[in-house]
């Protein structure tokens, strides 16, 4: 294996995982609530929707790229709704923190937060348009037809990047969780709400442009 072609697929994974987002968002409220396994599932729902892309990205796939290009506008509007849907209940649904502390993790509600952050992230055409950006750009790099191990390495170096940011995302926050009180996490909630309808807004605004 071609380890520096691994590094490059992790620098991918990274770049597209990293910025601020609604995934990220979701994943530092389920640190904060329910701790670090929870918001790790969370980040892997979207990992494996970004090895999708990258999958399709790496072989050019020129179906899923026709695709989405021809149903661009539908997946922005229900991208948006589902997250316009998702901030609102989140900000308008009151904590406590008791209850917060005696949950139980539920491994069906955290296997459902995980399908929900792929669903969010499969259906962004800008994650997909994201991924042929950044490896047109490094093309003079990864040379993905110059072998057949070539594109595989860049896809599970893409995997790799995703999976190492959300474990050091999910412990960071999960290790402040101790010191968050019950107002704060009141705060959390309501804010995690607000930026994740803003961002649904965002995706609704550019399906009308």
């Amino acid at each position: 294996m071609d380890l520096s072609l691994l590094l490059a697929g992790m620098a991918i994974g990274l770049a597209v995982t990293a910025p601020l987002g609604p995934v990220n968002i979701l994943v530092i409220r389920n640190a904060i609530r329910r701790g670090f396994g929870a918001a790790f599932l969370v980040g892997l729902g979207a990992v494996v929707a970004d090895v999708i892309y990258a999958t399709a990205t790496a072989y050019g796939i020129s179906w899923v790229s026709h695709l989405i290009e021809a149903y661009a506008r539908p997946l922005l509007v229900i991208g948006g709704l589902l997250l316009v849907v998702t901030g609102v209940w989140l900000a308008r649904k009151r904590l406590e923190i008791s209850a917060v502390e005696a949950e139980e993790p539920q491994a069906a509600k955290h296997i459902g937060k995980m399908l929900a952050a792929f669903g969010l992230t499969i259906s962004n055409p800008g994650e997909f348009f994201g991924f042929i950006a950044i490896f047109g750009t490094m093309s003079g790099v990864l040379r993905l037809h110059e072998g057949w191990a070539r594109p595989p390495t860049v896809i599970a170096g893409v995997a790799i990047g995703g999976i190492l940011w959300w474990l050091l995302l999910s412990y960071l926050v999960s290790r402040l969780k101790s010191r968050i009180s019950g107002r704060a996490l009141e705060r959390v909630n309501r804010w995690t709400g607000v930026l994740i309808a803003a961002f649904g807004f965002a995706l609704l605004l550019e399906s009308l442009a």
